[in-house]
């Protein structure tokens, strides 16, 4: 017997199946798709892109692990991706993609109609800002007013593919809260929100936590993904947590992390209070807990963006360059913040860029720049949560960066914190099918089933003998940031 998990990243579709009983990983496969940016600030992809990635990666990953029945299917999802629906439940438009910026303009409407300590309040934040689905919403109602006309429904990613896996609409409270518009009080839609964005109740999807029921797999559906009608597809939560769960990030003290495109930092708490502002925080997959949120929107992409400007052969060949320059690359400093900061000031006009540079830095120091600017963000991630009373005592990371032993234990030395790399990369995959098995009552709960499933793999623990060097060099990228965007960090 065998669960399902489904994780709709921003570039891929990522399906694991895994043996119900141990936790064990069968098999696992990804489809990509490429969002597109039609305009400056721009990203969207087609609906359908979703859909058939979903496919085609549940059919491989259910192939390699032999065909085993699949008892309970779950979800992970990126947030603020949405799309509208007509009243036939198909997609209008293309998803307009969470890293999209188009709605400035609207953000700041939406807080000048909404009071500030309202907004703490009802959602964790002290503002709305471009990346929410909120502003963006209402961008599209002003701006394709015949297309808003048609629509009938709005839903997330989460909630898009549960209807075409069940036929029933039910989208969970996690994603939900990255729309702006759910009072995390009530756990439900917030009145004054909806009113101010101009978007009616019935528009959106009901709401609902992690491992509960969405529907049954249809038959349409178990024929396009090679399984069996009836499996239980139960609701999940936004990736990070997700990842958190398959992490086994169920207890105050630890926190996960994962290195992609963005930086992301969770961190498991059970304080009662609100953090300071600009830490996102609410409630755990886990019920009686909470969580701390803290993530940069540009990490381990920039070595992307450096390996292909450079025309360098792969990530190992740069990074093996890198392990030559010392700690605080003979000055040269890279700003990570490609994109603009997310927590704590959300601020799009920070750039990115290296600080420092001379004729006698090349490849290898930039190389090693990047490397550094990643951690950093870990450590700023970290020291968000540590402000807001919750202390990190071990920190799992996950993502490309944790192949290399030597980025990880840079991570570990610039943090300080004990760090380790799960034996299953694919947190966010386990953590959707755990949500699948508790949906389908094959297992108990997401906390036991989270403790019980996960193994550590490599561990590395700070370097005390390197310390001052590395503090050194965060404080320049500190005073560098200060220098030229202040207060973006905090």
């Amino acid at each position: 017997m065998a669960l399902l998990g489904i994780d709709l990243g921003t570039t891929a579709v990522k399906a694991g199946v895994f043996d119900a009983g141990s936790g064990k990983l069968l098999g696992v496969a990804r489809a990509e798709y490429s969002p597109t940016s039609p305009h400056a600030g721009w990203m969207e992809l087609a609906a359908e892109e979703y859909w058939r990635a979903t496919v085609e990666a549940v059919r491989a990953a259910h192939e390699q692990a032999g065909g085993p029945e699949v008892l309970g299917i779950g979800l992970s999802s990126q947030g603020q991706t949405f799309l509208p629906l007509d009243a036939n439940r198909e997609p209008l438009r293309p998803a307009i993609v969470w890293l999209d910026t188009r709605a400035e303009a609207e953000a700041r409407r939406l807080n000048e109609a909404l009071d500030p300590a309202e907004l703490r309040a009802r959602r964790g934040a002290a503002a709305i800002n471009a990346v929410d689905s909120a502003p963006k919403i209402l961008w599209l109602r002003e701006n394709e007013p015949e297309l808003w006309a048609r629509t009938r429904h709005l839903v997330m990613l989460p909630d898009f593919i549960g209807e075409r896996l069940t036929g029933e609409l039910r989208l969970d409270r996690s994603n939900a809260g990255s729309m702006a518009m759910v009072d995390r009080g009530t756990g439900e839609w917030w009145p004054a929100a909806l009113e101010a964005v101009g978007v009616p109740r019935e528009m959106l999807s009901p709401l609902g936590n992690a491992g509960e029921l969405i529907g049954l797999l249809t038959e349409s559906a178990a024929d396009e993904l090679g399984l069996t009608a009836g499996a239980t597809v139960a609701l999940g939560c936004n990736d990070q947590l997700a990842g958190a769960v398959g992490a086994g990030n169920v207890a105050p003290g630890i926190a996960s992390g994962t290195t992609g495109t963005a930086m992301a930092i969770v961190a498991t708490t059970d304080l009662a209070d609100a953090p300071p502002d600009g830490i996102l925080h609410g409630a755990h997959a886990v019920p009686g807990l909470r969580f701390l949120l803290t993530y940069a929107k540009t990490s381990g992409v920039v070595l992307t963006w450096l390996r292909d400007l450079l025309g360098a052969p792969g990530f190992e060949e740069l990074l093996a360059d890198a392990r030559v320059v010392p700690i605080g690359c003979d000055g040269l400093i890279c700003l990570p913040h490609f994109s603009g900061t997310a927590t704590p000031s959300f601020r799009s006009d920070v750039r990115g860029g290296f600080v420092g540079l001379t004729l006698a830095h090349g490849r290898a120091e930039m190389a090693r720049a990047v490397a550094e600017a990643v951690c950093f963000c870990a450590r700023d991630a970290l020291e968000l949560a540590r402000a807001a009373g919750q202390p990190v005592a071990e920190l799992r990371m996950l993502g490309g960066a944790a192949q290399s032993a030597w980025w990880m234990q840079m991570v570990a030395d610039v943090t300080g914190t004990p760090l380790a790399v799960p034996a299953c990369t694919e947190a966010a995959v386990l953590g959707a099918a755990i949500f699948g098995g508790v949906g389908a009552g094959v297992l108990l709960s997401i906390e036991e089933a989270a403790r019980s499933f996960y193994r550590a793999g490599e561990r590395y623990l700070p370097d005390e003998g390197l310390r001052e060097a590395y503090e050194a060099a965060y404080a320049a990228y500190r005073a560098a940031m200060e220098r030229l965007y202040p207060g973006a960090l905090g």
